[in-house]
């Protein structure tokens, strides 16, 4: 009996790989009790991998976009010293001159008119 043990303890330990390629190790006890329990975690170690493959495309993304804002932002700052500089009195009149716009400069202070009412 012990004999009988013991053989069956080695052809429980003895998994090789000409064992593994045939597919025989897929026949024996010890691996039908716990293909389900095998299943779940090659289902987690698909699950895991489609995740990770998932958020580093969503991490090249993010990455992408923060440099698309930064571009704009950038943009968006030369435009506004552009439209500061151009928006200058000096620069008006010089826009005014060069067109030859009929406006000229007011050399006196704006009035206030006041309308009297006689009801």
């Amino acid at each position: 009996m012990e004999a009988s043990n013991q053989t069956e303890t080695q052809k429980k330990a003895n998994f090789n790989i000409k064992q593994f390629l045939s597919g025989n190790i897929l026949v024996q006890e010890s691996i039908r009790k716990h293909l389900w329990y095998i299943l779940f975690v090659v289902l987690l170690s698909v699950i895991y991998i489609n995740n990770k493959y998932k958020t580093e495309s969503i991490l090249v993304d993010i990455i992408r976009l923060q440099g698309e804002v930064k571009e704009l932002r950038d943009r968006s700052v030369s435009y506004a010293s552009e439209l500061m500089s151009i928006s200058r009195e000096s620069e008006v009149l010089k826009i005014i001159e060069r067109k030859n716009v009929d406006l000229k400069e007011l050399k006196l202070p704006p009035q206030k008119i006041v309308v009297k009412k006689n009801y």
